[in-house]
C-alpha cells in the first residue's frame, strides 16, 4: 500500500481571495497558489450593507457568507483533490486570525469605517474557516502577527533561522514568494506542528 504524506494548509486572506500554502514535515512546500471566494454581487460586503437599510444589510451579508463559503470550499477541495493525486492528505490547517474586535451588533460595525474594514476582513477568513471544517479538516488560530514565533516553535527553531531558511526558499521556489506566501507557509507550519 502506498505511503501518504500528511499536509497541514496555510492562509493568508484578503477581500475576496486568499494566498493558501500546503506543507508537510519540516515546512516543505508542497503547493501554493491564489483561490477567489468572492461572492457574486460585491467583494465588499460590509460596505455595501452600509448603505442599506437595516434589515437588508443584515439579508445581505447573511447571503453573501452562504455565497463565499461555497466558493471558498469549492476553491479548498480542488486543492484538496490536487494534492489526493499526489498521495498528500490535508489533515489541518491554520487561518490566522485578526487583532480587532468587533461589536456584536451589526448597527455598531456598519456606524464606523474603519469597523466595516475590519468586518471586511472577520467575513472572509471565517469563511475560510468554514470550508476547511466542512471538508473535515481541523483548523488552528493563531493571531497573524503571533505567526513568526509559533512556526519556529513547531519546526523546533529560532525565528531567526526560520527567517534565514525562507530566504534560501526564495532561490529555488521562484515567484511568487512575496509577504503572502510567506504567512500563509509560517501558518501551515504551525498548524503542521
Amino acid at each position: 500500500m502506498p505511503r501518504h504524506i500528511t499536509a497541514a494548509l496555510g492562509f493568508r486572506a484578503h477581500t475576496g481571495w486568499a494566498a493558501v500554502v500546503a506543507v508537510a514535515k519540516d515546512c516543505e512546500i508542497l503547493d501554493r497558489r491564489r483561490i477567489a471566494y468572492e461572492p457574486s454581487t460585491t467583494r465588499f460586503v460590509y460596505h455595501n450593507a452600509a448603505d442599506m437599510p437595516p434589515d437588508k444589510a443584515a439579508a445581505s451579508i447573511e447571503l453573501a457568507g452562504a455565497e463565499t463559503g461555497k466558493a471558498a470550499e469549492l476553491e479548498i477541495h480542488s486543492l484538496i483533490a490536487a494534492l489526493a493525486q499526489k498521495k498528500i492528505v490535508v489533515r489541518t490547517a491554520c487561518v490566522p486570525a485578526g487583532n480587532s474586535k468587533l461589536p456584536e451588533m451589526l448597527a455598531d460595525i456598519l456606524a464606523a469605517h474603519s469597523r466595516i474594514h475590519a468586518a471586511e476582513g472577520v467575513f472572509y477568513r471565517e469563511a475560510l474557516v468554514a470550508a476547511c471544517r466542512s471538508l473535515g479538516i481541523r483548523v488552528k488560530r493563531a493571531p497573524e502577527r503571533d505567526l513568526r514565533t509559533l512556526a519556529a516553535n513547531a519546526l523546533g527553531s529560532t525565528v531567526e533561522d526560520v527567517q534565514k531558511r525562507f530566504q534560501s526558499m526564495a532561490k529555488y521556489l521562484g515567484p511568487p514568494w512575496g509577504e503572502d506566501q510567506k504567512l500563509a507557509t509560517l501558518a501551515a507550519c504551525f498548524a503542521l506542528g
